[in-house]
C-alpha cells in the first residue's frame, strides 16, 4: 500500500519581497526624501511566511495570526490561501482547507503550485477524479516547473484508486521529463514486485543503480528480486556488496541470518 506521505506536496511559498518607496521633497527645496510605507502585498508575503515559520515549530496559534493578516492585507493572492489551506490541513479542518484551495486556485495569479497542492488534497479526501483533472491543470499552468513531481503525484493518486497500469504510465511520465528522478524509480520498483512482475522488478532497479548512489535498501531489494528470479549469480552479487558497504545494516544483518 503507498501512504499518502509520498506525495509530493510542494510547501515552498516563497516570495520575494519588495518594499513600497513612496518619493516627496523636503519642505522648500527639490532634494527628494524617500519614504517607506506599508506595502500590503509585501507585508501579505512576510506575514505568509512568518506564519508557515510558526506552522514548521508546531506553534498553531502564532501561524493562525499571521495566516489571517496575510489574508487580510492581500486576498487576491494565489499564495496565501494555499499557505492557508496547509495550515488547515495540518489540523485536519477539511472544509475550510478545500475552501481556501478553490480560493487560491480562483486568483488571477492561480500557480501550478497552488493546482498541485489542491490535487494532493483531493486525492487524500478519495476525489481522484478531481485531483487527476488538477494534477493536470497543474502541468498545462504557465511557468510551472514541477513537472515531475505532479506526474509522480498522479502515479501515487492512481494507486490509491486501484488503478495500477494508469500509475505505470504517470511514473513514466515523470521519467521523461526527470529521468533520474529516484523516487519515481522505486514507484516503479515496487510496484513490480507487488505484481510479481520481477523482470520489470530487476530492470528498474538497474535503472536506480544508473542514477543513484547503492543503499542497503536497494541492495536488498536486488537481493530480493534476484532470489525470486533465482538468478544466483546476482544474488549473491548483491549479498557481498551489501555486507562489504553496509555491514551494520540490518539488511546485512537479515542477509547473514539467510546462509546458515
Amino acid at each position: 500500500m503507498h501512504g499518502l506521505p509520498k506525495f509530493l506536496f510542494i510547501v515552498a511559498l516563497s516570495l520575494p519581497l519588495v518594499g513600497c518607496v513612496t518619493e516627496r521633497t523636503y519642505s522648500g527645496t527639490d532634494i527628494p526624501v524617500s519614504e517607506r510605507t506599508l506595502d500590503k502585498t509585501s507585508a501579505a508575503k512576510e506575514r505568509m511566511q512568518l506564519g508557515l515559520t510558526y506552522l514548521k515549530r508546531g506553534n498553531m496559534e502564532q501561524a493562525k495570526f499571521n495566516l489571517n493578516r496575510a489574508v487580510d492585507y492581500a486576498p487576491q493572492l494565489s499564495a496565501v490561501h494555499t499557505a492557508m489551506a496547509y495550515y488547515y490541513q495540518t489540523v485536519d479542518d477539511v472544509v475550510r482547507a478545500e475552501e481556501s484551495y478553490r480560493k487560491a486556485i480562483n486568483t488571477s495569479d492561480a500557480t501550478g503550485d497552488a493546482m498541485n497542492n489542491f490535487g494532493v488534497f483531493l486525492c487524500q479526501q478519495d476525489k481522484f477524479s478531481q485531483a487527476e483533472v488538477m494534477f493536470k491543470n497543474a502541468i498545462e499552468a504557465k511557468e510551472y516547473t514541477r513537472t515531475a513531481s505532479s506526474y509522480e503525484n498522479l502515479g501515487v493518486c492512481s494507486l490509491s484508486a486501484g488503478e495500477p497500469e494508469k500509475a505505470k504510465q504517470y511514473f513514466e511520465s515523470a521519467l521523461r521529463y526527470d529521468p533520474r528522478r529516484q523516487s519515481t524509480l522505486m514507484e516503479l520498483i515496487d510496484l513490480a514486485i507487488a505484481e510479481s512482475d520481477y523482470d520489470a522488478a530487476k530492470t528498474n532497479l538497474q535503472r536506480f543503480h544508473r542514477v543513484a548512489q547503492q543503499t542497503p535498501e536497494s541492495l536488498a531489494l536486488g537481493i530480493k528480486i534476484s532470489r525470486e528470479l533465482a538468478d544466483d549469480e546476482a544474488l549473491q552479487r548483491y549479498g557481498i556488496t551489501l555486507i562489504a558497504k553496509y555491514p551494520a545494516s540490518e539488511q546485512a544483518k537479515e542477509y547473514r541470518a539467510t546462509l546458515h
